[in-house]
């Protein structure tokens, strides 16, 4: 689904009417970058130079099926050149990676040069619902990636061996974060059906 970049682009524009100092993030994956409407934005974010981030998410399989079947230029973000947005491709795994190019993006965007794209190289372990049996790939694939690329697990190793945390202090984080969960789930059970003007909060358009 790709119907939220226009949107993006469109509270983008906001901004830039306004002249504040915001950067839009728009999110969408790879099956979605097939879609004529984000092209459709990037023309029109490029012509008027808006402060927005186009970030794909690119799992490789979109909602089930290889980019490799489906289409035939899969370096998504080198798609932005035909309108002169410029880019890159992140790894999508690696959280320190992922924040260096989000800085950067931001610094292009607040520059007034426009539009930018950052293509994320990410995995999804699951299908992509639970009606998904993600029998595209083999269960050695995602088995490699968990042992190998495991963006949890390299943050962890990060503060580890960086001597910023301890195994007991990140179990202890665990701990207090499934805590939170659990309350919040009990909370959502019990509390009363909310107001319906509640569908009206947080909506842009």
């Amino acid at each position: 689904m790709a119907a939220q970049v226009p949107l993006g682009a469109g509270l983008a524009m906001s901004d830039w009417y306004k002249g504040t100092d915001n950067v839009t993030f728009t999110y969408f994956g790879d099956g979605a970058a097939n879609q004529g409407q984000v092209y459709e934005a990037y023309n029109m974010a490029e012509l008027w130079k808006l402060p927005v981030i186009f970030v794909i998410e690119n799992n490789g399989y979109a909602m089930g099926t290889s980019i490799k079947r489906s289409t035939k230029s899969v370096t998504f973000f080198g798609r932005g050149a035909a309108y002169g947005i410029e880019g890159e491709q992140v790894d999508g795994m690696d959280v320190l990676a992922v924040k260096a190019a989000g800085e950067k993006a931001v610094a292009h965007c607040r520059a007034g040069k426009g539009p930018y794209i950052l293509e994320m190289m990410t995995y999804r372990y699951r299908g992509h619902s639970m009606s998904d049996p993600a029998k595209y790939r083999t269960r050695e694939e995602v088995e490699k990636i968990k042992q190998e690329k495991d963006c949890i697990e390299h943050v962890r190793d990060l503060l580890t061996q960086g001597g910023l945390a301890s195994e007991d202090e990140l179990k202890a984080i665990d701990k207090e974060i499934k805590e939170i969960v659990n309350a919040s789930a009990e909370f959502a059970k019990e509390s009363p059906e909310p107001a319906l003007s509640e569908l009206w909060t947080d909506i842009y358009a």
